[in-house]
């Protein structure tokens, strides 16, 4: 990986650890469902701006149906998700849920591409349970019958990813990633709109503005901005290289709640999300890549100086 696009990886993983404390600080002012709509929105409209740029043809109404699919599963449903459970558990525990969506992927790509379900994905899917319940047993919060739907929640969130990305490989192959990305946002927003509304705070012009500002930074930079450095990552470096960011967002959302929300981070916390990241990397196949790439190192012989 380049030195540049390396910095957007690190930049990348930096903004997503934010959604989470952003979650954390608009949902309890705006409601999970508004935050979700205004964040889909603004999301939306970012990536069209930046798409248009670059001149995709979206072709709407031929692709409104996979649009709809995929903003439903990728944004509506997981973010709406999140968005309740940071009334609940950490930023922390959230980020770690998100990390999961990888070894879903697996599992419905097991379901519904029947790939084949290897020794690996199957101690990965083992080992991501065990990293959760590590997390939520020794981890800083209290265990509560909230703390678990919580947790549940994001699991779900990242079920939905899961599904997302395999509808993704099976019906928007032909579509250019970035006019899918935009176009689900909008159907995202358009499906969250009626319940936004139903949902909205009684009296708006009150809201504070550190809620209000949350939410914009939600929509623009974490949605808007991350999707078009995640493609540019997929286009430049492959989905292999890009989608390692996963590893970075827990440890980066864990850092951003500590500093400004005064999060604790514990050994249990630590050690849940080791677990978790270790699992993340056997579904990814990361494992055996880095265990041939020691095995050549140690079979070539210590570097020689010039």
């Amino acid at each position: 990986m380049s030195t540049a696009n390396l910095l957007r990886l690190l930049l990348l993983g930096a903004i997503w650890g934010t959604s989470f404390m952003l979650m954390r600080v608009a949902v309890p002012a705006l409601g999970p469902l508004p935050t979700t709509f205004l964040r889909a929105l603004l999301g939306g409209i970012t990536l069209y701006l930046f798409a248009r740029m670059r001149g995709i043809d979206f072709r709407w109404r031929d692709n409104a149906r996979t649009y709809l699919v995929i903003g439903l599963f990728n944004t509506a449903i997981p973010f709406a998700l999140f968005a309740w459970a940071a009334l609940h558990i950490p930023s922390a525990y959230m980020a770690t849920m998100n990390s999961l969506a990888p070894i879903f992927t697996g599992l419905f790509g097991f379901l519904l591409l029947a790939e084949r379900m290897t020794p690996s994905r199957m101690m990965a899917c083992v080992l991501g349970l065990a990293g959760v319940g590590v997390l939520v047993g020794v981890g800083p919060t209290r265990v509560s019958l909230h703390t678990v739907l919580g947790v549940l929640a994001g699991m779900g969130a990242a079920a939905c990813y899961g599904f997302a990305a395999t509808y993704t490989r099976m019906k928007a192959s032909q579509i250019p990633a970035l006019a899918a990305a935009t176009g689900s946002q909008f159907a995202a927003a358009l499906a969250l709109l009626p319940l936004a509304l139903a949902a909205a705070p009684p009296a708006p012009a009150s809201l504070p503005l550190q809620a209000v500002l949350a939410v914009a930074v939600l929509g623009v930079l974490c949605t808007g901005l991350a999707y078009a450095i995640f493609f540019h990552l997929i286009a430049a470096e492959g989905a292999g290289k890009a989608i390692t960011v996963t590893f970075l967002v827990p440890a980066t959302a864990s850092l951003w709640a500590w500093l400004f929300l005064g999060e604790p981070v514990t050994a249990g916390t630590v050690a849940g999300i080791a677990v978790v990241l270790c699992a993340t990397a056997l579904a990814l196949g990361l494992a055996g890549k880095w265990k041939l790439l020691f095995a050549r190192r140690a079979a070539a012989g210590p570097a020689r100086r010039p």
